[in-house]
């Protein structure tokens, strides 16, 4: 037995074999029952001298349940881990160990006059127990029949544990392995889609440096610059929101929003992108206002994604329909189209991240993977729900949004649709020191703000930006983060140091690639007024430094 139990690692199949070689040496029957999910028991070998009974063996295993206070029988070894020997079966002995009239009855059938039972145990972990019983012989069991019992028990159950935790190795193993080419992946088609509109934006920016270009030539590569550049942040975008959804760290801004407005915007923002590939994009909204507590932004990015996805998989001159209408006591938005369709293997998938009908080089579309796992995210966190329906390749996909309305109508005043920005305001006379290691930062920010009237000093190093601040007492400090030396955090930290008469209380605005929501409350902590993201828009950094004036008293 010992010699068969340390062969092999596959414990089913060597069990009942150790039960055979139990039979008759050890007991006319012999059984082995696994504790599975902590109260189930499994009885997964037994043997009996009589082929005959070896049925009734097993059917009495079935009716095994771990119950409270157990007296006797495998129940109560395994809640207290201590050996039960039986040296003579009553009538009485019976009835405790049974835990029903259908148990009593097949435990009278089998007839046992003696009986052990003994817990598997191995690293302070009970797997299950080990029965031997005496039915046709004529004697009965002893202390060293138990002993002997207990040896054998201590050995399988070393084996059943050592299996398992080489099976849980292996299966650890391969989702390390599976995690590891999905991360690989990831990272190839990140770089993939990175690469593309860098390539353009290099490409003609190049051209422009070089001169090579007319007019006309010149106003069309900057649109195609702009345009990539904008995949670009919409890319990274992508990435930090699912950043955040993954550590729980996503915030909404919740007010009464009307999807009318939110689908409206959101088809508005397609329609560039489908009339580029002669897609009809038909509107269906005939539902009046339909208000839901949420976040305008977020809402509005579920439904850009669904539409651009819808876009992406449609052939030429194919159809795009997106719906609005009020089922009950929920909006539903239903975006379908006449594109690809959605294989029904990659069906149940679409809403998991990083997960796409096609990987690799010859894959038809571009995107990380990440878009449909980001809208069911942003519905799910506004306690709604979304499900895709697609009747296979070639047949088209229908996404269907599902979210609750508000209850009564709680606005204090009317929702305004944005209707574009105001002129950007004047920085005449305005007094700016900008501080960043980077050349070519510096010079764009510069020129934006110089564009707008402002007076602009420039520093490569937080010593150099704070000696301009304590001597030129500047009307607003711009400071990117991360810099060699010294960081923005130090810098401003120096500045709110200075005393009044020195520029101490001088408004200053980070301007940095760290956009998460902690890297705004540290910026904050730390004394900036304001943060803002790079890249950002002329505009609003022109908005932003102007708001700034009057603030330094």
């Amino acid at each position: 037995m010992s010699a068969l139990l340390g062969s092999s690692l596959d414990y089913e199949t060597t069990l009942p074999r150790v039960v055979r070689l139990a039979v008759p040496v050890l007991g006319d029957f012999c059984a082995i029952d696994l504790l599975h999910d902590g109260s189930e028991l499994r009885r997964v070998a037994c043997a009996h001298v009589d082929a005959t009974q070896e049925p009734l063996v097993h059917e009495l295993g079935a009716h095994h349940t771990i119950a409270p206070g157990a007296a006797l029988g495998i129940p109560a070894v395994i809640q207290t881990r201590r050996p039960v020997l039986v040296a003579r079966v009553t009538e009485a002995a019976l009835r405790t160990a049974a835990q029903n009239a259908e148990q009593l009855a097949l435990l009278r059938r089998l007839a046992p006059k003696s009986w052990i039972v003994t817990p598997l145990v191995a690293h302070e972990r009970v797997l299950g127990a080990m029965t031997l019983a005496l039915t046709e012989s004529a004697g009965r069991y002893s202390r060293a029949d138990l002993a002997l019992a207990t040896v054998v028990a201590s050995h399988a159950a070393a084996v059943i544990e050592n299996a398992r935790l080489y099976r849980e190795a292996e299966a650890a193993r391969r989702v390390a392995e599976t995690a590891n080419r999905s991360k690989d992946e990831f990272l190839s088609m990140l770089s993939h889609e990175l690469r593309n509109p860098l390539n353009a934006v290099h490409g003609w920016a190049t051209l422009i440096e070089r001169g090579q270009l007319g007019e006309a030539q010149t106003r069309r590569a900057i649109q195609i610059i702009v345009r990539n550049v904008k995949t670009q942040i919409r890319l990274v975008d992508d990435l930090l929101d699912m950043s955040r959804v993954a550590s729980g760290q996503m915030r909404l801004v919740v007010r009464p929003v009307d999807l009318r407005d939110v689908v409206e915007d959101a088809q508005e923002a397609a329609r560039h992108a489908a009339d580029a590939k002669g897609i009809r994009l038909q509107p269906a909204l005939e539902a009046p206002e339909l208000l839901v507590s949420g976040d305008a932004g977020r809402l509005q990015q579920v439904v850009s994604n669904l539409l651009e996805n819808a876009v992406k998989f449609t052939p030429k001159d194919g159809r795009v329909q997106v719906q609005l209408q009020r089922i009950r006591s929920h909006a539903e938005i239903v975006v379908s189209d006449t594109g690809q369709g959605i294989a029904a293997d990659v069906l149940p998938y679409v809403f998991e991240r990083l997960r796409q009908g096609e990987s690799g080089s010859t894959r038809g579309q571009g995107g990380l993977g990440l878009g449909l796992a980001l809208v069911r995210h942003f519905v799910e966190l506004h306690g709604g729900s979304v499900y895709a329906e697609s009747a296979g390749e070639g047949q088209g996909a229908t996404f269907v949004v599902k979210l609750p309305l508000m209850l009564a109508d709680v606005r204090e005043g009317p929702i305004e649709r944005r209707e574009g920005s105001a002129l950007d305001p004047s920085l005449a006379g305005v007094r700016v020191v900008v501080v960043d290691d980077d050349p070519t930062a510096v010079e764009l920010i510069k020129e934006v703000l110089v564009q707008a009237g402002g007076e602009v000093t420039e520093c490569r190093t937080s010593d150099d930006a704070l000696r301009e601040v304590a001597q030129r007492r500047p009307d607003v400090l711009v400071s990117d983060i991360e810099m060699p030396g010294q960081d923005g955090y130090s810098l401003i930290r120096k500045v709110r140091a200075l005393g009044p008469e020195q520029g101490g209380k001088t408004p200053a605005v980070a301007l940095t690639a760290f956009g998460r929501p902690e890297d705004r409350i540290r910026s904050l902590r730390a004394g900036f007024t304001l943060h803002l993201t790079k890249p950002v828009d002329p505009a609003e950094l022109i908005a932003s430094v102007a708001s700034m004036i009057g603030r330094a008293g």
